[in-house]
C-alpha cells in the first residue's frame, strides 16, 4: 500500500471513529434547503386506509409505501389537516396523535409538512365552521386566547415529536370566517359583514398567527379560502386581513364549483398585482376520473371528461397556467389517495383520487404535477 492510500485509510478510519462516538447525535439531522416551488399531496385519509389494508398497485406491482411512492412522482410536501376533538369513528379522525403518525411516514418519504388547522371538531370549509364542543360557551377574548393556547400547544407537540411543518393553515377555507357564530364574518352579506364580527375574526387569526411565530418561526403561514375562480371576492377578503402576519394567499380552485380556467386567471393576476409580497399557492384542487353525484355533471366549467385521460389533462393544462405567474408557488391535490376499502366502503364517492377505487391501480393523472416543479 503506497503513502497515499495508507494516509486515506487512516483518515477514513478517524471519521468513522468520529462519526460514531455519539449515536445520541445520531437523529439530528440538517434539514435539507427548502424548496421554492411546491407540489402537495393532502394524504389525510391516506393512514387510516392503510391500516384497513388498501391496496394500491402500479402497472399491476402493490405500492408497499404510499407516501414514498407520492414522493417518487415528484410530491414533495404532504398536507395533513388537524381536527380539535374528532369523534374517531368517520372520515374525520385526524386528531394530534393522527397527525404525528401520518407526518413521521410522509417526513421518513422525503417530503415536507402542511399543517391544516381546521378548528374545529369535524370538516370546517366555506358552508360550515363549528365551533368544537368544548370550546361553545367561551367568550370572544377567551376563544382567542384558547385559539392561541391550542395552536402553540399542537405545535409544541409536533416539535417534541421532531416534526416541524414547512407551512401552517390557520384555518381551512375560511371565505366565511371560522368558529361560528362568534367569528361568522363575509365580505358582502349585510349580517356578517360588521366591524364587531370582522374584529372577532381577525382576533381569532392574530392569535394563531402568533403561536405560529413562536413556536414554528420558519414555517410559511396560509391564510386559505375557497375562492380560486372569483377575484373580486379574493381582493376584498385579502385587503381586510392586511395586517395579518402570514405568508401565502391559498386558494381552492375545482372548476365545477369555482368556475373556468379563464376565471382562475383573473383572481391569480388580480392577486398578483394587489398583493406582490404575497405568495400564491392553490391549496386544494382535483377533478373527477369519471361521473360522480357531486355536481360536476352538465357544468360549463368542466371542459374535460370525466375519465382518467379527462383528469389527466385537466392537471397538466392547470400546471401550465400555473406557471405563468411568477408569485405562484404551490399547488396541492386534495385526497388523491381515494380508494374504496371497508370500513368506508361507499362513503366517499367522489371519484377524483389519483387511483381507480375499484381496482387500486395508479392513475395517469400522479405524472402530471411534477412539471410545476420544472
Amino acid at each position: 500500500m503506497n503513502k497515499f492510500c495508507s494516509l486515506c485509510a487512516i483518515l477514513g478510519l478517524s471519521m468513522a471513529m468520529l462519526t460514531g462516538c455519539d449515536k445520541k447525535n445520531d437523529a439530528i439531522e440538517t434539514p435539507p434547503e427548502a424548496p421554492t416551488r411546491f407540489v402537495g399531496a393532502d394524504l389525510s385519509q391516506w393512514l387510516v386506509y392503510n391500516e384497513n389494508h388498501a391496496i394500491y398497485t402500479d402497472n399491476g406491482s402493490p405500492i408497499e409505501n404510499v407516501p414514498q411512492y407520492f414522493a417518487q412522482k415528484g410530491f414533495n410536501i404532504a398536507r395533513i389537516r388537524l381536527f380539535v376533538a374528532p369523534d374517531m369513528q368517520s372520515e374525520a379522525c385526524q386528531d394530534i396523535n393522527y397527525v404525528i403518525r401520518t407526518a413521521r411516514a410522509c417526513i421518513d418519504a422525503g417530503m415536507l409538512i402542511c399543517l391544516d388547522f381546521h378548528y374545529s371538531d369535524t370538516w370546517a370549509d366555506p358552508g360550515k365552521q363549528y365551533t368544537p364542543k368544548e370550546w361553545e360557551s367561551l367568550s370572544v377574548a377567551e376563544m382567542a386566547q384558547q385559539i392561541y393556547n391550542y395552536t402553540r400547544e399542537s405545535l409544541s407537540r409536533l416539535k417534541e415529536e421532531g416534526i416541524t411543518p414547512a407551512q401552517i393553515q390557520i384555518g381551512n377555507e375560511i371565505t366565511g370566517g371560522m368558529l361560528w357564530e362568534s367569528g361568522r364574518i363575509s365580505v358582502w352579506d349585510e349580517a356578517a359583514n360588521t366591524p364587531t364580527q370582522w374584529e372577532n375574526f381577525l382576533s381569532y387569526l392574530r392569535n394563531a398567527s402568533k403561536a405560529c411565530r413562536e413556536v414554528s418561526p420558519d414555517a410559511q403561514i396560509i391564510i386559505h379560502i375557497d375562492r380560486g375562480g372569483d377575484s373580486e371576492t379574493a381582493i376584498r377578503y385579502y385587503q381586510k386581513v392586511a395586517n395579518i402576519d402570514y405568508d401565502i394567499i391559498g386558494l381552492s380552485y375545482y372548476p365545477f364549483w369555482h368556475g373556468s380556467f379563464s376565471q382562475l386567471e383573473t383572481t391569480l393576476q388580480s392577486l398578483q398585482n394587489k398583493f406582490p409580497q404575497k405568495e400564491i399557492m392553490i391549496v386544494e384542487t382535483a377533478y373527477p376520473h369519471q361521473k360522480s353525484d357531486y355536481g360536476e355533471s352538465g357544468n360549463a366549467a368542466c371542459a374535460y371528461p370525466f375519465t382518467p385521460e379527462g383528469q389527466a389533462s385537466y392537471l397538466s393544462d392547470l400546471v401550465r397556467l400555473l406557471k405563468r405567474y411568477d408569485n405562484v408557488t404551490g399547488v396541492y391535490y386534495w385526497y388523491p389517495e381515494e380508494t374504496y376499502v371497508e370500513p368506508f366502503y361507499g362513503r366517499i364517492d367522489l371519484h377524483r383520487g389519483m387511483f381507480d377505487e375499484y381496482t387500486g391501480e395508479v392513475l395517469p393523472a400522479i405524472n402530471q404535477l411534477k412539471d410545476f416543479l420544472q
